[in-house]
């Protein structure tokens, strides 16, 4: 291999923060399995588990997995949803709300490390730049069709 692919790179980002983010939150007794649920929960509170799954393109099985393991913390609680009886409703408990300074402080910390040496210009066009890469990426893995495939999240961010 002469040059390294696009897809190396965003592999070689997607694991070290994925180490980083595991190391970070076993201090809080959780995994970076349940980083990105909470990370959603901190801006949105009662919501479906399908919201989460569509909010972050992961499959509800994930999603369900993590919250389990949020709930037995004691960090969420799930209320089953007055309008729809079939819907149950994912809120974050005082415990977990106290959590998300800390889950925050995570995110902002690796975000810093890999803007090391940017420019706030070139942060915003890096950002904006591999939104793209993601949407694209995700428009040419998926059919409108396949039963996995969601609109993408981010579109207009």
């Amino acid at each position: 291999m002469k040059e390294i692919t696009l897809g190396a790179y965003i592999s070689m980002a997607y694991r070290s923060h994925f180490v980083r983010i595991n190391n970070q939150m076993k201090e809080l007794g959780l995994s970076s399995g349940q980083f990105h649920v909470l990370m959603v929960l901190s801006d949105y509170q009662g919501v479906t588990q399908d919201f989460l799954a569509g909010s972050l393109l992961i499959d509800k099985g994930t999603v369900a997995r993590a919250v389990n393991i949020l709930e037995q913390n004691g960090i969420v609680r799930r209320i089953q949803d007055e309008n729809n009886r079939r819907a149950v409703l994912v809120y974050l408990t005082e415990k977990g709300e106290e959590l998300i300074p800390q889950v925050e402080k995570i995110d902002r910390e690796w975000e810093e490390a890999a803007y090391t040496g940017f420019t706030q210009e070139e942060r915003k066009q890096a950002k904006s730049f591999l939104r793209k890469i993601a949407q694209n990426s995700y428009a040419n893995a998926y059919e409108k069709g396949d039963r996995k495939w969601k609109e993408f999240p981010l579109k207009d961010q």
